[in-house]
């Protein structure tokens, strides 16, 4: 089953070509329909970032958006992610050349990261898929990061103390005869 949207009551969203259209006319509508496509989505995103902002600082604005948002979306939680893609890549920082849905996969990345991501993408025309799955690994990346003296110290205090009371003394002199170096189990 097809979900159709409904612009107005009368109007279907449809395309409808002639039978005898010429493959050059074929391509050339796809390519202005996929370019469209690309274009509309930021433009609907761009829009409700600047409602979203428009509503932090006029109340009356955010009323008259909870009011009338509802008979326009089909899913607010939809709109609040892509407007988030476009408040991560402002204009300048977009190119048609690339989807909506490559920026939307690494709009959680820190921008440099995002940006080298992007580059590469467009050089080896990585799809947007591909694209989603590098970025869920360079996001694991850079949430390993070397624990530090604290982590470390916190963490062996937690297992220290959860050993019983006998191996704590065995190990207290353990540590004290090593003097600060390796101890050989």
């Amino acid at each position: 089953m097809n979900a159709v949207t409904i612009i107005e009551p009368d109007h279907t969203p449809a395309l409808t070509l002639p039978d005898d259209l010429p493959f050059d006319r074929w391509i050339e509508i796809g390519r202005d329909l996929i370019q469209r496509d690309r274009e509309t989505k930021w433009q609907a995103a761009d829009w409700f970032a600047y409602g979203r902002t428009r509503a932090k600082a006029d109340p009356d604005f955010a009323q008259q958006m909870d009011l009338a948002l509802p008979a326009i979306l089909e899913d607010p939680k939809h709109l609040e992610a892509i407007a988030k893609v476009a408040e991560s890549f402002p204009a300048a920082d977009r190119s048609v050349e690339l989807s909506f849905d490559h920026y939307a996969a690494l709009s959680r990345l820190p921008h440099g990261e995002a940006r080298k991501l992007l580059d590469k993408a467009s050089r080896e025309r990585t799809s947007a898929r591909d694209l989603k799955y590098q970025a869920l690994g360079q996001q694991r990346s850079l949430t390993r990061l070397e624990p530090t003296q604290d982590d470390m110290l916190s963490s062996f205090i937690r297992h220290w103390n959860r050993l019983p009371f006998a191996i704590r003394l065995e190990a207290a002199e353990m540590i004290a005869s090593s003097g600060g170096e390796e101890i050989e189990p």
